[in-house]
């Protein structure tokens, strides 16, 4: 990736659009998935995406850029979701397991169908559900991205999947 710095107004202008061109998908449906709202995932996203041209000077490799826009995606889709005053149930003292259920799709659902029940969760759900199964953050990550204690992620992810899989059963 070359250094924004040393480039031309209009080589910038390139570089911005062969990116956003290459990554808009990914990023709209990062923040979609984390939103659960058409307009206001579109909006995330062009907000991450300003970000993104801001700094991507300091990216070098191709690898690091991925990982580092995705970042930057969650953390922008999570603050927008912030705005809207999102409640998590606060936990102390559930145990929760990383054990996953018995039967984790036992009727084959496709990805598609989770998704679009995924939709349907309230909010707080819906984030720690996407967070954790589409975009692999780790509990640890997830409760520092959305500023709560991990027992706390742990516990609305149980319950959000199981909401999941009892929605899902019942189509």
């Amino acid at each position: 990736m070359l250094s924004i710095s040393k480039i031309s107004m209009a080589q910038t202008a390139a570089l911005q659009t062969k990116l956003y061109n290459t990554h808009y998908r990914r990023i709209y449906n990062t923040c979609l998935r984390i939103i659960g709202n058409r307009p206001e995932a579109e909006e995330a996203m062009h907000d991450a995406f300003l970000k993104i041209f801001k700094h991507v000077h300091k990216i070098t490799g191709e690898k690091d850029f991925y990982a580092w826009s995705q970042s930057i995606a969650i953390r922008t889709a999570i603050d927008r979701i912030r705005k809207k005053k999102i409640y998590f149930e606060p936990v102390d003292n559930l145990a929760v397991t990383d054990e996953p259920p018995e039967e984790e799709n036992p009727a084959g659902w496709s990805v598609e169908a989770i998704k679009q029940t995924l939709d349907g969760l309230p909010d707080g759900y819906r984030i720690i559900l996407s967070m954790r199964l589409f975009e692999d953050c780790s509990f640890e990550a997830i409760a520092g991205a959305l500023k709560i204690k991990e027992s706390t992620v742990r516990s609305q992810f149980a319950r959000g999947r199981q909401k999941l899989l009892q929605l899902l059963k019942s189509k």
